[in-house]
């Protein structure tokens, strides 16, 4: 499957000058765990809620007088949307990154695909692939008797 498909709802961003209580809002009415940071309509940071609780609340740094810039991560992993769902988790096991900005080819960030989407998309696929199974294991075979062969049985012993 092309990420083309499976990336359907844009990302959530943020300025990059804005504080870390306005992120975490953000981050609580989205329902998201990161958001993505442009600047001039390319992408130049992610912040995720661990960057948060490792770089704010745990360094004891004060939220609203710490601004986005100083503690998204700006090495960012990102995936062209024409590739596909295989090389997707690839990615994510390559560079140990829970949350994949998808690319255009003029890097222009069209959708975030997260593990958590993955996951759920693999759980539908093995939940499919499981009745579909179930399905052929327990159906009950088709009885083929003398009256239901599609030429009377006396005309193909004929022709043998």
């Amino acid at each position: 499957m092309s990420l083309q498909r499976f990336c359907q709802r844009p990302p959530v961003t943020i300025a990059a000058d804005r504080s870390i209580v306005d992120a975490c809002q953000l981050l609580q009415e989205k329902n998201v765990g990161c958001l993505l940071i442009e600047e001039q309509g390319k992408l130049c940071g992610i912040l995720t809620d661990r960057d948060i609780a490792l770089k704010v609340t745990a360094e004891k740094r004060d939220p609203q007088g710490t601004k986005v810039r100083e503690v998204m991560s700006t090495n960012i992993t990102t995936i062209p949307v024409n590739r596909t769902l295989h090389d997707l988790t690839t990615v994510m096991h390559t560079y140990h990154v829970r949350r994949v900005p998808v690319v255009d080819s003029e890097d222009k960030v069209v959708g975030l695909v997260t593990l958590d989407d993955l996951l759920i998309l693999l759980g539908q696929e093995m939940s499919d692939l499981s009745q579909g199974i179930s399905g052929a294991l327990f159906r009950k075979p088709t009885p083929v008797g003398y009256d239901s062969a599609p030429l009377p049985l006396n005309w193909i012993m004929t022709y043998l």
